[in-house]
This record gives C-alpha cells, structure tokens and sequence, in this order.
C-alpha cells in the first residue's frame, strides 16, 4: 500500500516512477512564473520545439500540480539537452533589451568629429 503511494506522488509529481516507466528520468528546472511564456512560447510554438526535437515532455506547473518548478521528461540524454536549452532560454529572458541594454549602447562608428562645410548639404535641418 505505501509503494502504490509513493508510485502515485511521484506521478503526480513529476510524470513518471521507475515502476511505471522504467528508463524513464527526469529533471526539475527553477523558473520564476513569468519566465514560463519563453518556454511556452506563443501558441505553444517553443514547447512543441523543446519536445519534439529533444524528444522529451516538459510540464509546466498549473494551479492543480503537485509541484512548483518546470519538469522534463525523457531518456537522460535527452533530457539533459532539453535541459540546457530552457536554461538557456530562461536566462536570455532575463537579459536586459531596448534602451535597458547598456551593452547595445555603444556607437561603432565612435565620436562625431568637428562639423566641416561640405558636410551641411547633407545633414537634416532638423539636427541641433
């Protein structure tokens, strides 16, 4: 009786037991919810690329799941791949962008030099 529990709590938990599906592992990934739509991506696009290229199921967590972090599901090769592609994911998520990116800032042409008289022609009348 208490292995059929223990069977049971780690489906629920994580989508599978050695008993039930032998070869079978898994892997829990820390994402803070927000992060979950890179994951997901839009329509479910990027899931179904994690899964159907890294040959694994990911699981999201929803209000009813016994678990609070991101689980892969799969062969442990495969898993550890999928693994480090959501990690990757998650963390180019967290990078700054737009005017926040301090990185992109830079000007690769460098400092503007003095105005000459020949360049007026072609500058906007508009610039101060």
């Amino acid at each position: 009786m208490e292995k059929a529990k223990i069977v049971i709590d780690n489906i629920a938990k994580f989508g599978h037991d050695d008993l039930t599906h032998p070869g079978v592992a898994h892997e829990e990934i820390e994402a803070e919810e927000w992060t979950w739509r890179y994951i997901i991506g839009k329509g479910g696009s990027e899931m179904r690329h994690i899964q159907n290229n890294y040959k694994v199921k990911v699981n999201i967590p929803r209000d009813t799941s016994s678990g609070e972090k991101v689980v892969v599901l799969g062969l442990v090769v495969d898993v550890a791949r999928a693994k480090a592609y959501i990690e990757k994911l998650i963390w180019t998520a967290q990078q700054p962008r737009g005017r926040d990116n301090k990185n992109d800032a830079a000007d690769p042409w460098g400092e503007e030099g003095e105005e000459e008289d020949w360049m007026k022609a072609y500058m906007s009348p508009y610039k101060k």
